[in-house]
């Protein structure tokens, strides 16, 4: 009985140990998927400042993000494994890429805490990826697994990030990087002679108190 009491235990340790690669694998391939599904499908916003409103609530619970629950594993689980449904991407709007810290995911349609355990998030009220004005991007960075924004603090002046649609690919060079309030909405402001930019998430990583900014612009 004993030695089945510490193959028990062996076997939830180990199983504990690898929990945050085993969480990456299933976001980095549920990404992949929505990506591949998004791209083979065929071809009314509401106040940005209303839509910072919402993603705060989505931020505010972030620090608990690497807490492991056994019940949000097996939704998260079931959800990979339906993830082959193309209706799970429909509501996507494009793709972001950034070559300097290895990052490719999903743009949903709005900044819903369902959409970003899924990949990123435009807010809503913003401009379209390459159109004129402000297309502000949200993602989670205290994560326990899945890349999300969490190397966005590496990014920097001269860096570039790239955008994708149905038919186009746009390149954006950051201008600026900076940290702000939650409510600040000023980061969402521009105006129809520009195409820029705003990456969003949350900093310091422990605590999430504040938001880190990353401003970039088409030339």
């Amino acid at each position: 009985m004993k030695k089945i009491l510490s193959l028990l235990l062996i076997l939830s340790g180990i199983s504990i140990f690898f929990y945050p690669a085993m969480k990456d694998f299933y976001t980095s391939y549920n990404q992949k998927k929505i990506i591949e599904n998004w791209e083979d499908s065929s071809t009314g916003r509401s106040d940005a400042a209303s839509s910072l409103g919402e993603l705060e609530k989505v931020f505010s619970g972030e620090t608990h993000a690497e807490t492991i629950d056994p019940e949000k594993e097996d939704e998260e689980i079931a959800a990979v494994k339906t993830v082959d449904n193309p209706k799970l991407s429909s509501g996507m709007v494009g793709v972001i890429e950034i070559d300097k810290i290895k990052l490719k995911m999903p743009i949903f349609n709005g900044a819903s805490m369902k959409n970003l355990d899924l990949g990123s998030g435009l807010l809503e009220g913003t401009a379209l990826p390459g159109m004129p004005g402000n297309s502000a991007i949200a993602a989670h960075r205290s994560r326990a697994f899945g890349q999300m924004f969490n190397r966005l603090n590496e990014i920097g002046p001269g860096d570039t990030v790239t955008l994708k649609d149905k038919n186009q690919t746009y390149q954006y060079e950051v201008f600026e990087t900076l940290v702000v309030e939650p409510n600040d909405v000023s980061v969402l402001e521009g105006d129809d002679d520009e195409k820029i930019l705003t990456l969003i998430t949350c900093t310091p990583v422990d605590t999430a108190t504040h938001r880190l900014i990353v401003k970039a612009r088409i030339p």
